[in-house]
Protein backbone atom coordinates (compact mmCIF):
# COMPACT_ATOMS: atom_id res chain seq x y z
CA UNK A 1 0.00 0.00 0.00
CA UNK A 2 2.70 2.61 -0.13
CA UNK A 3 2.13 3.89 -3.35
CA UNK A 4 -1.12 5.40 -1.56
CA UNK A 5 0.90 7.85 0.16
CA UNK A 6 1.89 9.57 -3.16
CA UNK A 7 -1.97 8.92 -4.76
CA UNK A 8 -3.46 10.42 -1.70
CA UNK A 9 -1.31 13.58 -1.69
CA UNK A 10 -2.19 14.17 -4.96
CA UNK A 11 -6.38 13.54 -4.45
CA UNK A 12 -6.14 15.43 -1.55
CA UNK A 13 -5.42 18.59 -3.11
CA UNK A 14 -7.68 18.10 -6.16
CA UNK A 15 -10.80 16.97 -3.28
CA UNK A 16 -9.69 20.42 -1.29
CA UNK A 17 -11.11 22.38 -4.36
CA UNK A 18 -14.38 20.04 -5.07
CA UNK A 19 -15.48 20.64 -1.45
CA UNK A 20 -14.50 24.27 -1.99
CA UNK A 21 -16.41 24.87 -4.68
CA UNK A 22 -19.57 22.28 -3.76
CA UNK A 23 -20.03 23.48 -0.58
CA UNK A 24 -18.82 27.22 -0.49
CA UNK A 25 -16.42 26.80 2.49
CA UNK A 26 -18.62 24.02 3.92
CA UNK A 27 -18.62 25.20 7.45
CA UNK A 28 -14.33 25.04 7.46
CA UNK A 29 -12.50 25.92 10.31
CA UNK A 30 -10.53 28.33 8.14
CA UNK A 31 -14.30 30.27 6.25
CA UNK A 32 -14.34 33.87 6.45
CA UNK A 33 -14.48 36.04 9.51
CA UNK A 34 -15.97 39.64 10.04
CA UNK A 35 -14.16 42.58 8.89
CA UNK A 36 -11.35 44.00 10.96
CA UNK A 37 -10.35 40.40 12.70
CA UNK A 38 -7.00 38.24 12.57
CA UNK A 39 -7.68 34.29 11.94
CA UNK A 40 -6.08 31.83 13.37
CA UNK A 41 -3.19 29.90 12.04
CA UNK A 42 -4.93 27.69 9.53
CA UNK A 43 -5.88 24.33 10.14
CA UNK A 44 -5.12 22.25 7.08
CA UNK A 45 -1.50 21.79 5.14
CA UNK A 46 -3.42 23.98 2.43
CA UNK A 47 -7.08 25.10 1.80
CA UNK A 48 -6.57 27.96 -0.82
CA UNK A 49 -8.49 27.16 -3.91
CA UNK A 50 -6.62 27.61 -7.16
CA UNK A 51 -8.48 30.43 -9.72
CA UNK A 52 -9.66 27.69 -12.39
CA UNK A 53 -10.28 24.08 -11.83
CA UNK A 54 -11.10 21.90 -14.65
CA UNK A 55 -14.54 19.73 -14.06
CA UNK A 56 -13.00 16.95 -13.67
CA UNK A 57 -11.26 17.84 -10.70
CA UNK A 58 -14.61 19.17 -9.58
CA UNK A 59 -16.59 16.31 -9.93
CA UNK A 60 -14.38 14.55 -8.06
CA UNK A 61 -16.20 12.44 -5.23
CA UNK A 62 -14.13 12.72 -1.67
CA UNK A 63 -13.25 9.02 -1.41
CA UNK A 64 -11.77 8.43 -5.18
CA UNK A 65 -8.42 8.86 -3.92
CA UNK A 66 -9.29 5.24 -2.81
CA UNK A 67 -10.50 3.38 -5.85
CA UNK A 68 -7.69 1.04 -5.74
CA UNK A 69 -8.95 0.03 -2.11
CA UNK A 70 -11.48 -2.28 -1.02
CA UNK A 71 -12.85 -4.16 2.31
CA UNK A 72 -14.39 -6.82 0.61
CA UNK A 73 -17.18 -7.34 2.29
CA UNK A 74 -15.87 -7.08 5.96
CA UNK A 75 -18.07 -5.66 8.77
CA UNK A 76 -15.94 -2.76 10.61
CA UNK A 77 -16.60 -2.00 14.18
CA UNK A 78 -16.36 1.45 16.09
CA UNK A 79 -16.30 1.87 19.88
CA UNK A 80 -17.96 4.69 20.63
CA UNK A 81 -19.39 6.72 23.72
CA UNK A 82 -22.52 6.30 25.06
CA UNK A 83 -22.40 9.13 27.27
CA UNK A 84 -25.20 7.74 29.56
CA UNK A 85 -24.02 10.25 32.43
CA UNK A 86 -23.81 13.35 30.32
CA UNK A 87 -24.77 15.36 27.25
CA UNK A 88 -21.87 13.69 25.27
CA UNK A 89 -22.56 10.73 23.91
CA UNK A 90 -21.84 9.78 20.20
CA UNK A 91 -23.89 10.22 17.30
CA UNK A 92 -21.12 10.38 14.92
CA UNK A 93 -20.95 7.17 13.53
CA UNK A 94 -24.11 5.63 13.25
CA UNK A 95 -27.35 7.17 12.84
CA UNK A 96 -28.98 7.92 15.95
CA UNK A 97 -32.52 9.11 16.01
CA UNK A 98 -32.75 9.39 20.06
CA UNK A 99 -29.90 11.57 20.67
CA UNK A 100 -28.69 12.93 17.13
CA UNK A 101 -32.46 13.67 15.11
CA UNK A 102 -31.06 16.56 12.97
CA UNK A 103 -27.73 14.85 12.25
CA UNK A 104 -28.99 11.36 11.52
CA UNK A 105 -29.68 11.67 7.97
CA UNK A 106 -26.03 13.30 7.23
CA UNK A 107 -24.49 10.12 8.80
CA UNK A 108 -26.30 7.63 7.20
CA UNK A 109 -25.27 9.25 3.97
CA UNK A 110 -21.70 9.12 4.71
CA UNK A 111 -22.00 5.80 5.91
CA UNK A 112 -23.63 4.70 2.51
CA UNK A 113 -20.92 6.36 0.26
CA UNK A 114 -18.21 4.34 2.38
CA UNK A 115 -20.21 1.31 2.25
CA UNK A 116 -20.84 1.08 -1.46
CA UNK A 117 -17.06 2.82 -2.03
CA UNK A 118 -15.26 -0.09 0.06
CA UNK A 119 -17.90 -2.64 -0.02
CA UNK A 120 -18.28 -3.07 3.73
CA UNK A 121 -20.76 -2.18 6.66
CA UNK A 122 -19.93 -0.03 9.70
CA UNK A 123 -21.30 -1.04 12.78
CA UNK A 124 -20.60 0.18 16.36
CA UNK A 125 -20.58 -0.97 19.89
CA UNK A 126 -21.30 1.52 22.66
CA UNK A 127 -20.08 1.98 26.13
CA UNK A 128 -20.24 3.59 29.28
CA UNK A 129 -16.85 2.13 30.36
CA UNK A 130 -14.46 2.98 27.75
CA UNK A 131 -11.05 2.83 29.61
CA UNK A 132 -12.33 -1.03 30.48
CA UNK A 133 -13.06 -1.75 27.13
CA UNK A 134 -9.90 -0.17 25.49
CA UNK A 135 -7.54 -2.56 28.21
CA UNK A 136 -9.52 -5.15 27.95
CA UNK A 137 -8.90 -4.94 24.05
CA UNK A 138 -5.17 -5.57 24.08
CA UNK A 139 -6.32 -9.34 25.88
CA UNK A 140 -7.28 -10.73 22.61
CA UNK A 141 -8.63 -9.73 19.39
CA UNK A 142 -10.54 -7.29 19.91
CA UNK A 143 -14.22 -7.02 19.07
CA UNK A 144 -13.80 -3.81 17.50
CA UNK A 145 -11.67 -2.22 15.11
CA UNK A 146 -11.57 1.27 15.93
CA UNK A 147 -12.10 2.95 19.13
CA UNK A 148 -13.84 6.58 19.71
CA UNK A 149 -12.77 7.64 23.05
CA UNK A 150 -12.81 11.24 24.64
CA UNK A 151 -9.50 13.00 24.19
CA UNK A 152 -8.98 12.69 27.94
CA UNK A 153 -9.81 9.35 28.32
CA UNK A 154 -7.36 8.36 26.01
CA UNK A 155 -4.60 10.22 26.15
CA UNK A 156 -3.58 8.58 29.48
CA UNK A 157 -3.86 4.86 27.99
CA UNK A 158 -1.13 5.53 25.28
CA UNK A 159 1.92 4.44 27.80
CA UNK A 160 -0.37 1.58 28.49
CA UNK A 161 0.92 -0.03 25.23
CA UNK A 162 -2.90 0.18 24.02
CA UNK A 163 -3.38 1.70 20.56
CA UNK A 164 -0.85 1.39 17.07
CA UNK A 165 1.05 4.10 16.28
CA UNK A 166 -0.91 5.69 13.35
CA UNK A 167 1.80 7.20 11.58
CA UNK A 168 2.86 3.43 11.07
CA UNK A 169 0.16 3.72 8.42
CA UNK A 170 0.70 7.14 6.80
CA UNK A 171 0.76 5.21 3.10
CA UNK A 172 -2.81 4.74 4.12
CA UNK A 173 -4.09 7.89 5.98
CA UNK A 174 -3.16 11.09 4.40
CA UNK A 175 -2.44 13.54 7.55
CA UNK A 176 -1.88 16.23 5.40
CA UNK A 177 -5.74 16.44 3.87
CA UNK A 178 -7.43 18.97 5.25
CA UNK A 179 -10.26 16.39 6.60
CA UNK A 180 -7.32 15.81 9.54
CA UNK A 181 -6.99 17.91 12.42
CA UNK A 182 -3.79 19.29 11.96
CA UNK A 183 -4.01 21.29 14.90
CA UNK A 184 -4.94 17.83 17.41
CA UNK A 185 -1.85 16.20 15.13
CA UNK A 186 0.40 18.48 16.24
CA UNK A 187 -0.90 18.57 19.94
CA UNK A 188 -1.18 15.14 20.50
CA UNK A 189 2.11 13.84 18.61
CA UNK A 190 5.63 13.38 19.92
CA UNK A 191 9.05 12.08 18.70
CA UNK A 192 7.46 11.85 15.17
CA UNK A 193 4.61 9.56 16.40
CA UNK A 194 0.91 9.80 17.13
CA UNK A 195 -1.37 7.33 18.31
CA UNK A 196 -4.59 9.13 18.89
CA UNK A 197 -6.25 11.83 16.80
CA UNK A 198 -9.35 13.51 15.42
CA UNK A 199 -10.67 15.00 11.94
CA UNK A 200 -13.75 15.79 10.57
CA UNK A 201 -15.73 13.14 11.57
CA UNK A 202 -16.01 14.33 14.52
CA UNK A 203 -19.35 16.13 16.23
CA UNK A 204 -18.29 16.10 19.82
CA UNK A 205 -14.86 18.49 19.15
CA UNK A 206 -17.19 20.73 17.81
CA UNK A 207 -19.45 20.02 20.26
CA UNK A 208 -17.50 21.58 23.17
CA UNK A 209 -16.29 24.71 21.47
CA UNK A 210 -16.54 26.59 25.06
CA UNK A 211 -18.63 30.40 23.90
CA UNK A 212 -21.15 32.99 25.53
CA UNK A 213 -24.69 33.09 24.48
CA UNK A 214 -25.78 36.23 25.36
CA UNK A 215 -29.65 38.53 25.82
CA UNK A 216 -30.31 40.53 22.87
CA UNK A 217 -32.99 42.16 24.73
CA UNK A 218 -31.03 43.04 27.60
CA UNK A 219 -28.03 44.51 25.72
CA UNK A 220 -31.24 47.07 24.35
CA UNK A 221 -33.23 47.61 27.23
CA UNK A 222 -29.81 48.64 29.10
CA UNK A 223 -29.16 50.29 26.94
CA UNK A 224 -25.51 48.67 26.44
CA UNK A 225 -23.10 48.28 23.57
CA UNK A 226 -23.56 45.84 20.98
CA UNK A 227 -20.94 43.16 21.80
CA UNK A 228 -20.85 42.59 17.70
CA UNK A 229 -19.64 45.65 17.30
CA UNK A 230 -17.19 45.20 20.41
CA UNK A 231 -15.85 41.90 18.53
CA UNK A 232 -15.42 43.18 15.27
CA UNK A 233 -13.31 46.57 16.61
CA UNK A 234 -11.13 44.26 18.89
CA UNK A 235 -12.70 46.25 22.32
CA UNK A 236 -14.20 42.89 23.47
CA UNK A 237 -12.24 42.33 26.49
CA UNK A 238 -12.80 41.18 29.53
CA UNK A 239 -12.98 44.17 31.43
CA UNK A 240 -15.99 45.02 28.84
CA UNK A 241 -17.82 41.67 29.56
CA UNK A 242 -17.55 42.52 33.19
CA UNK A 243 -18.56 46.29 32.53
CA UNK A 244 -21.47 45.44 30.82
CA UNK A 245 -22.38 42.04 33.45
CA UNK A 246 -22.14 44.74 36.50
CA UNK A 247 -25.13 47.22 34.44
CA UNK A 248 -27.56 44.60 34.03
CA UNK A 249 -27.24 42.48 37.37
CA UNK A 250 -30.10 43.33 39.86
CA UNK A 251 -32.01 41.45 43.25
CA UNK A 252 -35.07 41.44 42.05
CA UNK A 253 -36.71 38.71 42.63
CA UNK A 254 -38.17 39.44 45.97
CA UNK A 255 -35.79 37.83 48.43
CA UNK A 256 -32.61 39.54 49.58
CA UNK A 257 -29.73 39.00 48.19
CA UNK A 258 -28.64 37.63 44.71
CA UNK A 259 -29.19 34.27 43.42
CA UNK A 260 -29.96 32.62 40.09
CA UNK A 261 -33.45 33.87 40.15
CA UNK A 262 -32.56 37.13 40.10
CA UNK A 263 -31.47 39.63 36.97
CA UNK A 264 -27.83 38.43 36.42
CA UNK A 265 -25.29 40.12 34.00
CA UNK A 266 -23.01 36.71 34.25
CA UNK A 267 -23.24 33.00 34.33
CA UNK A 268 -19.90 31.28 34.28
CA UNK A 269 -19.38 27.48 35.21
CA UNK A 270 -15.53 26.27 36.84
CA UNK A 271 -14.41 25.18 33.55
CA UNK A 272 -14.65 28.85 31.93
CA UNK A 273 -11.80 29.63 34.27
CA UNK A 274 -9.42 27.83 31.68
CA UNK A 275 -11.22 29.84 28.88
CA UNK A 276 -10.87 33.00 29.91
CA UNK A 277 -7.25 32.05 30.47
CA UNK A 278 -6.68 30.38 26.54
CA UNK A 279 -8.65 33.15 25.28
CA UNK A 280 -5.52 35.45 26.56
CA UNK A 281 -2.95 33.77 24.10
CA UNK A 282 -1.29 31.89 27.00
CA UNK A 283 -1.17 28.18 27.27
CA UNK A 284 -1.20 25.73 30.24
CA UNK A 285 1.56 23.91 27.78
CA UNK A 286 3.79 24.71 25.10
CA UNK A 287 6.36 22.70 22.86
CA UNK A 288 9.89 23.89 22.89
CA UNK A 289 11.99 24.43 19.92
CA UNK A 290 12.78 20.62 19.94
CA UNK A 291 9.03 19.63 19.99
CA UNK A 292 8.92 18.65 23.84
CA UNK A 293 6.11 19.99 26.05
CA UNK A 294 6.82 21.95 28.74
CA UNK A 295 4.56 24.20 31.56
CA UNK A 296 3.60 27.41 30.37
CA UNK A 297 2.35 28.95 33.73
CA UNK A 298 5.41 30.72 35.05
CA UNK A 299 5.60 34.48 34.10
CA UNK A 300 4.04 37.88 35.02
CA UNK A 301 2.03 37.52 32.33
CA UNK A 302 0.25 34.06 33.09
CA UNK A 303 -0.35 35.22 36.79
CA UNK A 304 -1.73 38.56 35.90
CA UNK A 305 -4.29 37.16 33.14
CA UNK A 306 -5.07 34.48 36.37
CA UNK A 307 -5.47 37.27 38.62
CA UNK A 308 -7.95 39.00 36.32
CA UNK A 309 -10.18 35.61 35.71
CA UNK A 310 -10.39 35.32 39.58
CA UNK A 311 -11.21 38.77 40.18
CA UNK A 312 -14.06 38.25 37.57
CA UNK A 313 -15.05 35.36 39.34
CA UNK A 314 -15.49 36.82 42.74
CA UNK A 315 -17.10 40.13 41.78
CA UNK A 316 -20.22 40.53 43.49
CA UNK A 317 -22.37 41.41 40.42
CA UNK A 318 -21.66 37.56 38.86
CA UNK A 319 -22.59 34.33 39.94
CA UNK A 320 -21.47 30.81 39.66
CA UNK A 321 -23.64 28.23 38.33
CA UNK A 322 -22.33 25.05 40.18
CA UNK A 323 -23.02 27.19 43.63
CA UNK A 324 -26.77 26.79 43.07
CA UNK A 325 -26.69 22.93 41.22
CA UNK A 326 -28.68 22.09 44.53
CA UNK A 327 -31.28 24.94 44.47
CA UNK A 328 -31.75 24.00 40.82
CA UNK A 329 -32.16 20.63 41.10
CA UNK A 330 -34.41 21.34 43.90
CA UNK A 331 -36.10 24.06 41.53
CA UNK A 332 -37.07 20.97 39.18
CA UNK A 333 -33.88 21.65 36.77
CA UNK A 334 -31.41 18.68 35.31
CA UNK A 335 -28.44 20.64 36.75
CA UNK A 336 -27.52 24.36 37.40
CA UNK A 337 -26.47 24.97 33.33
CA UNK A 338 -30.05 24.09 32.82
CA UNK A 339 -31.40 26.74 35.28
CA UNK A 340 -29.07 29.70 33.39
CA UNK A 341 -30.29 28.67 30.37
CA UNK A 342 -33.81 29.12 31.28
CA UNK A 343 -32.98 32.35 33.00
CA UNK A 344 -31.55 33.49 30.02
CA UNK A 345 -34.30 32.56 27.52
CA UNK A 346 -36.41 34.47 29.87
CA UNK A 347 -34.81 37.54 29.77
CA UNK A 348 -33.51 37.26 33.33
CA UNK A 349 -29.19 36.94 32.29
CA UNK A 350 -26.78 38.93 29.87
CA UNK A 351 -24.32 36.32 29.46
CA UNK A 352 -23.98 32.56 30.24
CA UNK A 353 -20.53 31.00 29.77
CA UNK A 354 -21.72 27.41 27.52
CA UNK A 355 -20.32 25.08 25.20
CA UNK A 356 -21.44 24.74 21.62
CA UNK A 357 -23.93 21.62 22.49
CA UNK A 358 -26.15 23.55 24.98
CA UNK A 359 -27.21 26.40 21.82
CA UNK A 360 -29.35 23.33 20.38
CA UNK A 361 -30.91 23.24 23.61
CA UNK A 362 -32.16 26.71 23.21
CA UNK A 363 -35.01 25.94 20.94
CA UNK A 364 -37.57 25.76 23.41
CA UNK A 365 -37.05 29.59 24.20
CA UNK A 366 -38.57 32.17 22.19
CA UNK A 367 -35.67 34.12 23.09
CA UNK A 368 -33.85 37.18 21.39
CA UNK A 369 -30.40 35.59 21.71
CA UNK A 370 -26.78 35.51 20.15
CA UNK A 371 -23.78 33.61 20.14
CA UNK A 372 -20.28 35.35 21.13
CA UNK A 373 -16.58 34.30 21.37
CA UNK A 374 -14.74 34.63 24.54
CA UNK A 375 -13.41 37.78 25.18
CA UNK A 376 -9.61 38.95 24.74
CA UNK A 377 -7.65 39.68 28.20
CA UNK A 378 -6.68 43.12 26.66
CA UNK A 379 -7.27 45.63 23.43
CA UNK A 380 -3.78 45.20 22.54
CA UNK A 381 -3.66 41.84 21.96
CA UNK A 382 -3.93 41.35 18.19
CA UNK A 383 -6.55 38.40 17.95
CA UNK A 384 -8.58 36.55 19.18
CA UNK A 385 -8.35 32.65 20.65
CA UNK A 386 -11.67 29.64 21.49
CA UNK A 387 -10.92 27.06 23.84
CA UNK A 388 -11.99 23.81 23.01
CA UNK A 389 -12.73 22.31 25.81
CA UNK A 390 -11.27 18.37 25.37
CA UNK A 391 -13.01 16.50 28.30
CA UNK A 392 -15.59 15.47 26.09
CA UNK A 393 -14.06 15.85 22.96
CA UNK A 394 -13.61 12.02 20.61
CA UNK A 395 -10.95 10.61 19.04
CA UNK A 396 -9.70 7.99 17.23
CA UNK A 397 -7.53 4.64 17.92
CA UNK A 398 -6.62 1.34 16.86
CA UNK A 399 -5.99 -1.06 19.12
CA UNK A 400 -2.47 -2.74 19.19
CA UNK A 401 -3.95 -6.67 19.17
CA UNK A 402 -5.72 -5.40 15.85
CA UNK A 403 -4.55 -8.58 13.79
CA UNK A 404 -5.70 -6.39 10.80
CA UNK A 405 -4.51 -2.70 11.26
CA UNK A 406 -4.39 -1.77 7.69
CA UNK A 407 -8.25 -2.31 7.33
CA UNK A 408 -9.08 -0.24 10.28
CA UNK A 409 -6.29 2.87 8.89
CA UNK A 410 -8.44 2.38 5.59
CA UNK A 411 -11.84 3.02 7.49
CA UNK A 412 -10.25 5.87 9.42
CA UNK A 413 -9.20 7.70 6.09
CA UNK A 414 -12.74 7.04 4.33
CA UNK A 415 -14.18 8.40 7.50
CA UNK A 416 -12.96 11.67 7.29
CA UNK A 417 -12.54 12.43 3.89
CA UNK A 418 -16.44 11.66 3.34
CA UNK A 419 -17.45 13.51 6.89
CA UNK A 420 -16.51 16.68 5.23
CA UNK A 421 -18.99 17.24 2.86
CA UNK A 422 -21.91 15.55 4.75
CA UNK A 423 -21.99 15.48 8.96
CA UNK A 424 -19.55 18.30 8.90
CA UNK A 425 -21.08 20.29 6.47
CA UNK A 426 -24.62 19.39 7.68
CA UNK A 427 -23.87 19.94 11.19
CA UNK A 428 -22.41 23.34 11.09
CA UNK A 429 -24.27 25.30 8.16
CA UNK A 430 -27.48 23.58 8.63
CA UNK A 431 -27.71 23.28 11.96
CA UNK A 432 -26.04 25.86 13.74
CA UNK A 433 -26.18 28.82 10.66
CA UNK A 434 -29.24 28.03 9.61
CA UNK A 435 -31.29 26.65 12.51
CA UNK A 436 -29.45 28.69 15.47
CA UNK A 437 -28.12 31.78 14.60
CA UNK A 438 -30.72 34.30 14.34
CA UNK A 439 -29.19 36.70 11.82
CA UNK A 440 -25.54 37.67 10.19
CA UNK A 441 -23.97 38.37 12.70
CA UNK A 442 -24.57 35.49 14.87
CA UNK A 443 -23.57 33.40 11.74
CA UNK A 444 -20.23 35.87 10.78
CA UNK A 445 -19.70 35.12 14.81
CA UNK A 446 -20.29 31.19 14.21
CA UNK A 447 -17.88 31.82 11.28
CA UNK A 448 -14.86 33.36 13.69
CA UNK A 449 -15.30 31.32 16.62
CA UNK A 450 -14.55 28.49 14.38
CA UNK A 451 -11.59 29.96 12.92
CA UNK A 452 -10.13 30.92 16.39
CA UNK A 453 -10.54 27.44 17.93
CA UNK A 454 -7.03 25.92 20.08
CA UNK A 455 -6.32 22.71 21.63
CA UNK A 456 -3.92 23.11 24.41
CA UNK A 457 -1.86 19.75 24.95
CA UNK A 458 -1.77 20.08 28.58
CA UNK A 459 -5.54 20.13 28.67
CA UNK A 460 -5.77 16.83 26.60
CA UNK A 461 -3.11 14.81 28.78
CA UNK A 462 -3.61 16.86 32.06
CA UNK A 463 -0.43 15.20 33.55
CA UNK A 464 -0.23 16.08 37.34
CA UNK A 465 -3.36 18.25 37.11
CA UNK A 466 -2.29 20.90 35.43
CA UNK A 467 -5.37 21.21 32.68
CA UNK A 468 -7.30 22.04 36.36
CA UNK A 469 -4.65 24.39 37.92
CA UNK A 470 -6.15 27.56 36.47
CA UNK A 471 -9.46 26.71 37.06
CA UNK A 472 -8.55 25.91 40.61
CA UNK A 473 -6.70 29.24 41.41
CA UNK A 474 -9.87 31.84 40.03
CA UNK A 475 -12.57 29.84 41.64
CA UNK A 476 -10.17 29.35 45.05
CA UNK A 477 -10.96 31.37 47.91
CA UNK A 478 -7.88 33.60 47.36
CA UNK A 479 -5.86 34.28 45.29
CA UNK A 480 -2.68 32.03 45.64
CA UNK A 481 -1.30 31.79 42.22
CA UNK A 482 2.36 31.59 43.04
CA UNK A 483 2.37 29.24 45.80
CA UNK A 484 0.14 27.29 43.91
CA UNK A 485 1.94 26.47 41.06
CA UNK A 486 5.13 26.33 43.28
CA UNK A 487 3.71 23.33 44.91
CA UNK A 488 2.19 21.98 41.84
CA UNK A 489 5.10 22.22 39.40
CA UNK A 490 7.11 18.93 40.41
CA UNK A 491 3.97 16.56 40.44
CA UNK A 492 3.03 18.40 36.68
CA UNK A 493 6.36 18.04 35.35
CA UNK A 494 7.11 14.12 36.23
CA UNK A 495 3.79 13.12 34.63
CA UNK A 496 4.90 15.04 31.88
CA UNK A 497 8.53 13.57 31.81
CA UNK A 498 6.79 10.35 31.56
CA UNK A 499 4.78 10.82 28.73
CA UNK A 500 7.94 12.29 26.82
CA UNK A 501 9.94 9.38 27.73
CA UNK A 502 7.21 7.07 26.44
CA UNK A 503 7.23 8.58 22.91
CA UNK A 504 11.11 9.34 22.83
CA UNK A 505 11.31 5.21 23.44
CA UNK A 506 11.50 2.72 20.68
Amino acid sequence: MKKLKIISLILAILLTVSLAVSCSNGGNENSEQPAGESSAEPASADDSVPGESSAEEVSRGPLDHLDDLALNGETITFLVENGASNSYGSVEIMPNEERGAEIAGSVLERNNLIEEKLGCTIAEIRTDNMTAALRNAVLDIPEFDIACPYLTTGAPLIMEDLFLNLYDYDDIINFNAPYWDQNADEDLSLGGKLYMTTGDFSLLTMDVTHILIFNKNLIVSNGLESPYALVESGDWTMDKMLEMARAVTKDDDGVEGLSYKDTIGFFYNWNYANSLYIASGEKFVKKNSEGIPELAFAGEKQAAVAKKVYDIFHDDKVLYDEGFNAQAQADGFKECYAATRDRLGNDGALFVSTALIEVLNMAQYDCNFGMLITPKYSKDQDRYYTYISVIFATGVVIPASHPEPEKAALMLEALNAASTSTVKFDYYERILKLQKARDQEDSDMLDLIFSTRVYDIGSIFNWGGCRDFIAEVCNGSSFNYTSYLESSTGKMESAMQATVDYFSGD
